[in-house]
């Protein structure tokens, strides 16, 4: 296992696994070792050991990529703003966050989630002079906590587009080599291994490819596991809240939160949520739920 520094945040990468292996049957010692997820228990928690026999299953045809990365410290994706009065309700609107949120009562916690989207093309604005940011991702904590656990893929109107992460309040991290382009669907499995440490699992079920690591929680930092969610963001750029490019729509398929107690929540579940512009009225982003309840869409609806 190799560790790379980035903040506060320590990356660990993981040995790849020898030609031919085969998730389905390896040990639990020789799934740690090349950073694959632990099966859950089936008996204890069936809908997860199923969802792991899965997504486990179509390993043989991807190609396992080691990953590396790089610091974007001008980049960091703050918690929800979620507008007073609306937090947990019905319709709640946010100046940075549209997507679903699920919410956990007392005596449990959300510990991992997993779930596939579509990554979307995005378009300038016309008349608008620089660059618009867009972010879609799976995410532990952010709405009533003050951190974020989350992961997943960047797309701004200058035509950049790539996977990350971060555990905010550290900023976000880059993954160099783990091509993404627009059209392309991903799944990610990200799961907090205990209060302190993430392990992320990222497929890109288009280019056939897959990578893995683990990462920690800042100094200072711990999960809450309040809250569990799916989100396209305008994120933090240079300490100001970016503005959105018209990215069309994202689609979240098959995604599903769990629970320390062995629950079961789809995330179409959720209390939705609206992103309001900077007028703090115009909605400019927006969740449409699917009779599906473990998918739903997010769509740009602004000017």
């Amino acid at each position: 296992m190799s560790k790379h520094t980035f903040g506060s945040v320590d990356v660990h990468t993981y040995p790849l696994p020898p030609a031919g292996f085969d998730p389905l049957q390896a040990s639990t010692e020789e799934l740690e070792r090349h950073g694959f997820p632990r099966r859950p228990d089936p008996v204890a928690s069936p809908h997860a050991s199923a969802r792991w026999v899965k997504a486990m299953g179509q390993y043989g045809g991807f190609e396992h990529i080691e990953p590396q990365f790089n610091a974007l410290e001008h980049r960091q994706r703050p918690n929800a703003r979620t507008a007073p009065g609306t937090q947990g309700q019905v319709n709640a609107t946010s100046s940075n966050w549209s997507g679903s949120v699920l919410f956990i009562g007392a005596g449990d916690t959300f510990t991992w989630m997993f779930g596939s989207w579509s990554v979307p093309h995005a378009y300038a604005t016309p008349n608008f002079n620089g660059t618009e940011y867009s972010s879609a991702w799976l995410g532990l904590d952010g709405d009533g906590s003050n951190d974020v656990m989350q992961a997943g893929t960047e797309t701004d109107s200058d035509g950049t587009c790539y996977a990350w992460f971060e555990w905010f309040p550290n900023f976000s991290i880059g993954i160099n080599n783990f091509p993404i382009v627009p059209g392309d669907v991903v799944s990610l499995l990200i799961c907090a291994t205990d209060s302190t440490d993430c392990f992320v699992s990222f497929g890109n079920l288009t280019s056939m490819q897959y990578t893995s690591f683990s990462f920690t929680a800042p100094a200072g930092t711990t999960l809450v596991g309040n809250c569990a969610e799916a989100v396209v963001e305008r994120p933090g750029v240079n300490g100001a809240l970016a503005e959105l490019p018209r990215y069309g729509e994202v689609f979240f398929d098959d995604t599903t939160a769990y629970s320390a107690n062995g629950g079961t929540f789809p995330i179409g579940l959720g209390t939705p949520i609206s992103m309001v512009a900077d007028d703090g009225t115009t909605v400019i982003s927006a969740p449409t739920f699917e009779a599906d309840t473990d998918s739903f869409k997010v769509s740009y609806t602004g000017p």
